[in-house]
């Protein structure tokens, strides 16, 4: 299983226009059959930094959904959107464990 996010910060006035592009990205994500969780969070006291946090059954399933058409999407629009570089990380775990 993959542990996947991407962090970052946008340009001031493109709130609304990342918050469209995850509304169509996220249900298609999740629809995908290798998706365990795909979540995007807006940070409640700086609302211009967003995460998505994802879960994924493989690697092989993160790939597939890199090379869907929505992705695609958001990969050529998202650039101009964000200040900086966005941080992204991702880490091979075994199946989600209950806290403790």
């Amino acid at each position: 299983m993959l542990v996947h996010s991407v962090t970052f910060t946008t340009k001031p006035d493109a709130i609304p226009a990342v918050l469209d592009l995850a509304a169509m990205l996220v249900p298609l994500s999740r629809a995908e059959p290798g998706c365990v969780r795909y979540d995007f969070l807006q940070e409640p006291l700086n609302p211009q930094r967003f995460v998505f946090f994802e879960l994924w059954k493989s690697r092989a399933d993160l790939d597939a959904h890199f090379a869907m058409a929505y992705f695609k999407t958001l990969e050529e629009r998202l650039p101009s959107l964000i200040a900086g570089e966005p941080e992204i990380a991702t880490y091979a775990i075994e199946a989600p464990k209950p806290a403790l």
